[in-house]
């Protein structure tokens, strides 16, 4: 065994993350389809005016707003109907404008005829026979028309470099007539886990063994946070196994190896990171989640999770997923937050900075934390509340703030 001499504060091991992670530079090009949720690799300028021409917001008559001054319910103006209008039509094209005591009957987002400045909505006219109508109430100029370039100006910008694509900025790019757009590539995550006693999914177990859990969660971590991950076979607890499988992942901006990461015999990742490249720390005050380790080969960067499911997953909630979303480039990720009575008493140790996982059950915060090694402490939980160092317990009925999944 080969005990922590010490363990480093969780706010300085983030912060350890954070300047060693080098935002990614590679750029592709993606479909429109699939852009959403991507960051946009360069600026966007506008090409052309959006809307691209004068249109009605209503429906109802395109008419000359100077023709409405004074009307009323009990003195209505009577206009001349000389056309119809309808989304699709050209300006023009069903008539060649109107005149002063015209109109054009006029659907929403259909262009205003030439000569007509405003729109009276159907619900303020009344028609009479095929050919007139009344109009009810005065109308100011441009009241209810789109102008042209009131959304967007042609050769102005549109979206800025490093925008984060949300669908209403997919829907921008959509009205300029974008069918694909340059974006920041998606960082490869290799994930692998190391330990004799893991099995992939799928194969008979043998005497000792589990099924390998770790490399199924942070797959799902990694892909919903900005990343492409690549799974590969978990690896034997020995240095010349974790030295063929760091020589395969070689070419992945992050490796991500849950297990031997602790300090037992056989817990070998440090060595084989040591060997190659830096240790930039090894073990972190919290609960669970303690044997963490983050290095750096080259350029590459390593994160030695805990092999226990519930530590694993509990640390890749905390440092995987910012650590991702700088890499991809992506906004930092801010959980939904649920304030709420606690159901019962939960202890800590005060020595460490605790994740403790939790059900949200008749707006209350039900304790779930099993133990490490048992996925149900997190599979059972909605989310989970922090205890910070130097609390050793915190009393039923206290309020918490509950991060949700």
């Amino acid at each position: 065994m080969r005990p922590f001499v010490s363990t480093l504060p969780l706010d300085r091991a983030l912060a350890i993350i954070q300047t060693a992670a080098t935002p990614i530079d590679v750029v592709e090009h993606v479909t429109l389809e699939a852009a959403a949720g991507r960051v946009l690799a360069r600026h966007i300028d506008a090409t052309l005016d959006v809307p691209p021409f004068d249109r009605s917001a209503m429906d109802g008559f395109a008419v000359v707003a100077n023709d409405t001054v004074g009307a009323s319910p009990t003195t209505p103006v009577v206009l001349d109907v000389v056309s119809t209008i309808y989304a699709g039509d050209s300006p023009g094209s069903t008539t060649d404008g109107i005149q002063p005591g015209q109109c054009c009957e006029i659907a929403t987002g259909a262009p205003l005829p030439p000569g007509a400045d405003a729109v009276v909505m159907v619900e303020d006219t009344e028609r009479q026979g095929d050919d007139r109508v009344r109009v009810r109430t005065p109308a100011a100029p441009f009241q209810h028309v789109g102008r042209r370039g009131s959304d967007v100006g042609a050769g102005g910008r549109a979206l800025e470099c490093g925008a984060f694509l949300t669908t209403g900025r997919v829907g921008l790019l959509a009205a300029l007539g974008t069918s694909a757009v340059p974006v920041y590539a998606k960082p490869e995550i290799a994930l692998a886990s190391s330990g004799n006693e893991v099995v992939t999914s799928g194969r008979p177990l043998g005497p000792g063994q589990i099924y390998d859990v770790n490399a199924i969660t942070l797959k799902a971590v990694v892909e919903a946070h900005g990343g492409r991950a690549r799974v590969h076979p978990p690896a034997r607890d020995t240095l010349a196994d974790l030295a063929r499988l760091l020589d395969t992942v070689a070419g992945a901006h992050l490796v991500v190896i849950s297990g031997g990461s602790s300090v037992g015999d056989r817990d070998l990742l440090v060595d084989a990171v040591a060997r190659r490249g830096e240790i930039l720390f090894h073990g972190i005050a919290v609960k669970p989640g303690k044997p963490t380790l983050f290095g750096r080969i080259g350029a590459q960067l390593v994160l030695g999770m805990p092999g226990n499911p519930t530590s694993c997953l509990s640390n890749a909630y905390i440092l995987l997923v910012p650590l991702l979303r700088t890499l991809a480039r992506l906004p930092a990720h801010r959980p939904q937050l649920r304030r709420l009575p606690l159901s019962s008493a939960v202890k800590s140790t005060p020595e460490r900075h605790q994740f403790y996982p939790v059900r949200i059950d008749d707006e209350r915060a039900v304790p779930v934390f099993k133990g490490s090694g048992d996925i149900t402490s997190l599979s059972d939980a909605d989310g989970y509340i922090e205890i910070p160092i130097g609390v050793g317990s915190v009393a039923a009925g206290t309020l918490v703030d509950v991060k949700l999944f």
